[in-house]
């Protein structure tokens, strides 16, 4: 896999990066949190169920399920009410992807290689910049965070990576996209950008097959459970 890999960073000059499930562990929590929050709000569902419904996308989507279920317009209280809890858990839980920094990881070797990348997640700037400081991921990625707050349509619509992209300098066809959500993944096709699906997260522990799958399925044009996979495609 590494050989076919490898040709897609060919005519690749910018990588952009998802962040949940992709450079950090945090999808268990953040689905798990989400789960409170429903509650809270009168539109409870079941840990599968918000996984199923909410990977991937942005905090749009759990509000107008409570706005569904409920009537209740609750965007004012939703962001502060989340936030509490999430990053209360963050910094007792989340952790970085394996892989990913050091000498040998997968963002020094897209530097060596002349590579540029960046985030383009459907997580809040807040959350964004919380899970920088508390994993030390920050410095990596200074200046070139870019989050689903900056366009009026989230994943899986393609808007973020095409906005990510432009302010990189960079066009659609330069980019290889890392995704682990079929949101994601979608988004990434929709934008002409290729795309490599991560599916080595801790919340697809147990169902990694079935994950890569969806992500074919969606039209990933390669699916890794490892980011060293990606280390070694870009030494070759």
């Amino acid at each position: 896999m590494p050989d076919t890999i490898q040709k897609l960073f060919e005519t690749c000059d910018i990588v952009l990066f998802d962040c949940d499930g992709v450079l950090v562990n945090s999808e268990p929590i953040s689905l798990a949190t989400l789960v409170d929050v429903l509650d809270h709000f009168g539109a409870p569902l079941t840990l599968s169920e918000v996984a199923a419904r909410f990977t991937g996308r942005s905090s749009a989507a759990p509000i107008d399920h409570i706005r569904t279920v409920t009537g209740r317009d609750v965007r004012d209280q939703f962001k502060a009410y989340y936030n509490n809890l999430l990053f209360a858990r963050y910094d007792r839980e989340l952790t970085k992807i394996d892989g990913l920094d050091g000498d040998n990881g997968v963002l020094a070797a897209l530097q060596k290689r002349g590579i540029a990348f960046c985030i383009s997640s459907s997580s809040s700037l807040d959350r964004l910049q919380k899970t920088m400081e508390v994993t030390g991921l920050g410095p990596w990625f200074a200046g070139r965070i870019y989050s689903a707050d900056f366009v009026a349509n989230g994943k899986p619509a393609p808007d973020l990576f095409l906005y990510a992209a432009d302010q990189m300098g960079y066009a659609p066809k330069q980019a290889i996209v890392i995704e682990d959500s079929v949101a994601g993944v979608t988004a990434a096709v929709a934008a002409g950008m290729k795309c490599i699906g991560f599916v080595g997260g801790a919340h697809y522990d147990g169902d990694q097959d079935g994950a890569a799958a969806r992500l074919y399925d969606a039209g990933a044009d390669h699916v890794i459970t490892d980011m060293a996979v990606l280390s070694a495609a870009l030494s070759l």
